[in-house]
């Protein structure tokens, strides 16, 4: 026999998430319908369904719900606030099944609280256990396709977000060479009459001083303009097995003086054995460069750095990872979403062009790679460059 205490605290629960007015569970046998647990059901509703059961229609709509094991609604009105009863048969077969009235359509995830009710129910009145095996399972397969489905947005997500990432680079890219070009001309310019006045004004000459900062300055312009050309200039990439420690080790070379005298401590942490990647060597010593200079200027005071390389696994995938960690002043919320766009920078006032990060961000997108960015506000920042383990074509 079944539970009534339970089978109607079920009734009542799904009520009040569904917003259903009233339900009841009905068994078929051989003289009709009958009502067993109720909830919500006045004296005036009970007269007015026992009538609506007892309605050869309405007896035969209620047997098909039964038989094909699948819900059922229906406009039908048995009071005055009520104008829909929607029937959801025993889960994994049964003779019973639940009639809901309620005022409007139930939505679908309502109806998913009911279809999940019925699921309890025949677990409650089963003895020998054989739907609560299958309620099992089918809860065990909603989970795994609830797994599966979340893991399937998360990487449509960062795919839409890598899309809108490269139709940017790309967009500037093609402005960006075209100011270049009409830039480099008459600065070359500049610079040569400029080297020619120099030459030919004595070295005591007031003058001097003045044309030298222009020099400078327009070195300093004919620079950012072969970073920009460098962004934009779709170039020959020579690529090929290589040890990503032994790039780090090479960069670290290079920056190992520079780090010493800004005060920063440098912690290597390089996983050993690690495969070979398919890249271009002098593209990815770029990449480092640029993340250990982002790094230190994030940390103005000294603080700690730390590079690593490491395995990683992501949506089911290998990954060599490269990680440049600081500890310095952090990147707020609202500029997180905009470090990798072309020409933004915080530190403008410090000689920043808003390139380095959208140079590394085309560099590893065309190497088939993704960055991840972590950041906390006086906490430091994390980047990590995610190679894919691929072989080469």
């Amino acid at each position: 026999m079944t539970k009534p205490n339970a089978v109607e605290s079920m009734l009542k629960e799904a009520c009040l998430i569904s917003k259903a007015n009233w339900a009841v569970r009905a068994v078929y046998e051989n003289t009709g319908w009958h009502v067993l647990e109720t909830h919500h059901l006045s004296k005036s509703r009970a007269v007015a369904l026992q009538a609506f059961l007892a309605d050869k229609i309405n007896a035969a709509w209620l047997g098909g719900a039964l038989s094909g094991g699948r819900s059922r609604s229906r406009t039908c009105t048995l009071e005055k606030n009520c104008h829909k009863v929607y029937l959801f048969p025993a889960f994994g077969g049964g003779e019973w099944l639940f009639i809901v009235g309620v005022a409007d359509d139930l939505p679908r995830q309502a109806q998913q609280v009911w279809r999940l009710a019925s699921m309890l129910a025949c677990e409650t009145t089963d003895s020998e256990g054989g739907q609560t095996r299958e309620l099992r399972q089918a809860v065990s397969e909603l989970e795994e396709t609830q797994q599966e489905l979340r893991a399937r947005i998360a990487a449509q997500r960062e795919a839409e977000a890598r899309l809108v990432q490269a139709a940017k680079l790309a967009a500037v890219g093609e402005m960006a060479a075209g100011i270049a070009h009409e830039l480099n001309n008459p600065l070359t310019s500049v610079v040569g009459f400029t080297e020619l006045s120099l030459d030919a004004l004595p070295l005591e000459s007031d003058l001097r001083h003045d044309l030298e900062l222009v020099l400078r300055e327009a070195n300093r312009a004919r620079s950012v303009i072969r970073r920009l050309l460098d962004f934009a200039r779709q170039r020959e990439v020579l690529r090929t097995r290589a040890d990503i420690n032994e790039i780090v080790d090479d960069v670290v070379a290079l920056t190992k003086h520079l780090l010493l005298t800004s005060g920063v401590e440098l912690r290597l942490k390089l996983s050993e054995n690690l495969p070979w990647v398919f890249i271009d060597r002098n593209q990815i010593k770029q990449v480092l460069i640029n993340l250990i200079n982002n790094a230190l200027y994030a940390m103005p005071q000294g603080g700690a750095l730390v590079v690593e390389t490491c395995l990683q696994t992501r949506h089911g995938a290998s990954f060599l990872a490269l990680a440049v960690r600081d500890s310095g002043i952090g990147i707020s919320p609202e500029d997180l979403e905009r470090i990798f766009e072309p020409f933004f920078t915080t530190r403008g006032d410090q000689g920043g062009t808003g390139l380095g990060l959208s140079v590394t961000y085309g560099i590893v997108t065309e190497h088939g790679g993704t960055i991840e960015v972590e950041s906390r506000m006086n906490s430091g920042s994390a980047f990590t460059v995610l190679f894919p383990m691929e072989s080469p074509a």
